[in-house]
């Protein structure tokens, strides 16, 4: 009896055992599901805000969304976008941008941010280069990433690069660049600024 007694009780022990790593199991796919969401939903009210100028709530979202996963490239993207909007300084947006392609190289959007921050930041020539390397990311990158803000077709990073090659002193390709850009908008005012100014 008391062999049949141990052996039930042995098999309580497994089911019971079995059981809790079940749910155990069960309720940490849950917080990672619920932590997914809850990143997401900061980084889509991130984006809402961005989009209608406030840049401080913007900023606090995206936020939000890293302490929750500080792996989300987008939430990244969102603070290095805001940072840039708010004119705070160069070398967060900068870092962010960097963060975000680190994460997802894929991310478009965060190439066209970092190739914005090195044109502004313009320290050296290897600025304008770089700037010039993260637009051809950018255009080889995911494609919904792209024109979500700031920046609405392919003529905007085409006469990102003429600028940079117009201050690399290299005209033909800032020449070119400028013809891509009018190609796609002849109303282009940059472009135009910069045509103006090569001819001169």
């Amino acid at each position: 009896m008391s062999d049949f007694f141990n052996m039930n009780l042995l098999s309580r022990l497994r089911f019971t055992f079995i059981s809790l790593l079940i749910l155990s199991h069960l309720a940490c796919s849950n917080d990672t599901d619920s932590e997914q969401t809850t990143t997401l939903r900061h980084t889509q009210i991130g984006w809402s805000a961005y989009n209608s100028g406030n840049f401080t709530q913007a900023l606090l979202s995206f936020e939000r969304a890293l302490k929750v996963d500080p792996e989300f490239a987008d939430a990244h993207n969102g603070v290095g976008w805001s940072n840039l909007s708010l004119s705070l300084s160069l070398q967060f947006s900068q870092e962010s941008f960097q963060n975000a392609v680190k994460i997802d190289p894929t991310n478009a959007d965060a190439w066209v941010g970092l190739a914005n921050v090195l044109y502004l930041r313009n320290k050296n020539q290897t600025d304008f280069e770089s700037a010039i390397r993260a637009i051809d990311n950018a255009l080889q990158g995911d494609e919904q990433y792209l024109y979500r803000h700031d920046y609405f077709s392919k003529a905007n990073l085409f006469a990102l690069k003429a600028a940079c090659y117009y201050y690399l002193r290299d005209n033909d390709k800032a020449k070119n660049e400028i013809n891509n850009t009018l190609s796609l908008d002849d109303k282009n005012s940059t472009a135009i600024a910069l045509q103006s100014l090569i001819r001169d």
